[in-house]
């Protein structure tokens, strides 16, 4: 969009302010079009700019209120043709909508950008919580998951039927676990493991 030279010759100073002087809603909306055109680059620009214009224009102005109430005479030529001139007034007052939009402005730009820069980090905290918490509760999943088969294990190698033979009759039996009774004459018979 930065690209397109239409939007760049309407987001431009010397539009903004030419056409503010004729509309001056039109310039409170090519100001804030030049925002969502250039926001992250020119934030402040934009404000600082159209006060410094006003300023400028406001500055007859305030020097003929010092010359009135201080009785005195900077000897600028043509000074009393600039002040009768019937623009004087329109570029005044143009000079105080300048400045009182740029402050308004920067105050807006200061306050919305440092709101959405707390919500922001205040957001990026919270999902880096969740995220670390979630971590945390799948490593935790992950043990209990891996304890258990563990526990399986030991508990299928314990059932893992023996062939083991009777010392009384001699019959083959298979038993679970260590312990068990011979099928054909009921006696006590233990599993002894191969020694290594």
């Amino acid at each position: 969009m930065r690209k397109n030279f239409i939007i760049k010759a309407l987001c431009s100073f010397p539009a903004i302010l030419i056409i503010g002087y004729f509309v001056p809603v039109l310039a409170v909306i090519l100001a804030l079009f030049r925002y969502v055109v250039y926001g992250k680059t020119h934030f402040y620009r934009t404000p600082v700019v159209l006060l410094i214009v006003g300023l400028l224009l406001l500055l007859p102005h305030g020097l003929e209120l010092a010359m009135a109430n201080f009785n005195f005479n900077l000897g600028i030529p043509y000074w009393a043709e600039i002040v009768a001139h019937p623009l004087y007034p329109k570029f005044t007052d143009y000079g105080k909508f300048l400045a009182i939009f740029a402050v308004i402005l920067l105050v807006v730009t200061y306050v919305l950008r440092n709101f959405i820069e707390g919500l922001s980090s205040k957001f990026s905290s919270l999902m880096n919580g969740y995220y670390q918490d979630r971590a945390k509760r799948e490593d935790e999943i992950e043990k209990e998951v891996k304890l258990e088969s563990k526990v399986k294990e030991i508990e299928s190698a314990q059932n893992t039927p023996h062939v083991v033979k009777c010392p009384s009759c001699g019959k083959t039996n298979h038993i679970t676990g260590t312990v068990g009774r011979c099928k054909s004459c009921r006696s006590a018979i233990e599993y002894k493991a191969p020694k290594k």
